[in-house]
């Protein structure tokens, strides 16, 4: 295949064929026909032509000629220099452009929702950064029913979240699991036990995420209770975990949240373990029609960090 290079700033009927470049570069450092024909695996003459036709195509001469001596012109060490800037423009290119192939470089739009930022977003991410230092995290906080669509539109490349019912079309990897703790009020009167009965919060208010923002973790806080024989009745309603416990801190009732969730250091809130928990589960979620080439590298890196 022939490659050849415009240059816009010549008139238009100048072409410069990459092969003549080659050559030329290949005279320029050797400043000898037969060892630069020899390195490039050609005879003399048709190296000769080839730097007589990218002379006339400039129209400078780049090349003084003598019987014993070759040397560059002042025009031809300038154009030398550039020629050689150029290559190695083209092959950063040809790397780069094959690292963007094999998703080693590019952009990754990950969405998460606000529990995995306290458990498996921040490491997973961060393990990923470091091996594939090229690739640029686009990290966006979303609302678990928000992430199926962005997903299949497109919007987000790859989704960190509970285990949920997902739409068709879209994959599941899990990753982590965790168990539902309690979170009371400091001077509530279960507060200083090791471990609570979830039995004993029946009757009492409690917070809770809306099952239109959050299915899954609704449905496992709402199983527990039934699990411990009562259905909950829910006081409050709210998106965020962060709101949940400060709602709590502040006497308006009790949750059942995951454990990681406990990490949020907030003063008049106490978490406690609780008997019999249900599991939260969360995993990295995408589209199957999904194209980005770094999505697969990253996938591999949250099936590693999943089986640690």
């Amino acid at each position: 295949m022939l490659y050849r290079v415009g240059i816009n700033t010549l008139p238009v009927s100048i072409m410069i064929d990459l092969r003549q470049l080659r050559y030329f570069v290949t005279l320029a450092d050797t400043l000898h026909f037969g060892r630069a024909a020899a390195q490039l695996h050609i005879s003399q003459p048709p190296l000769s032509r080839q730097i007589a036709a990218l002379e006339e195509a400039l129209g400078v001469e780049l090349v003084a000629r003598n019987s014993r001596h070759v040397a560059l012109t002042p025009a031809g060490r300038h154009f030398h220099e550039q020629a050689v800037r150029l290559f190695q423009s083209l092959e950063a290119a040809v790397n780069s452009t094959r690292a963007v192939a094999r998703g080693e470089r590019g952009v990754l739009h990950v969405g998460f929702t606000m529990s995995a930022a306290w458990n498996v977003m921040p490491p997973l991410t961060r393990i990923f950064g470091e091996s594939h230092a090229d690739v640029r995290l686009q990290l966006t906080e979303v609302l678990p029913s928000e992430l199926g669509e962005s997903l299949l539109s497109g919007v987000m490349d790859v989704g960190i979240a509970f285990s949920w019912q997902r739409a068709d079309g879209l994959e599941y990897l899990p990753i982590h699991t965790e168990p539902l703790c309690a979170v009371l009020p400091k001077n509530h009167r279960l507060a200083r036990q090791a471990v609570i009965d979830v039995a004993e919060l029946a009757g009492e208010p409690f917070v809770t995420v809306p099952v239109a923002a959050a299915p899954a973790l609704y449905e496992l806080v709402i199983g527990c209770c039934r699990d411990h024989g009562f259905e909950p009745h829910i006081r409050l309603q709210t998106q965020l975990q962060q709101t949940i416990v400060n709602l709590v801190a502040e006497g308006l009732g009790v949750s059942l949240v995951p454990q990681s969730i406990s990490r949020i250091r907030l003063e008049g809130a106490v978490f406690r373990p609780i008997s019999r928990p249900r599991i939260v589960e969360q995993g990295v979620i995408w589209a199957a029609t999904n194209s980005n080439p770094c999505l697969a590298p990253f996938l591999n890196c949250a099936k590693v960090f999943g089986a640690v």
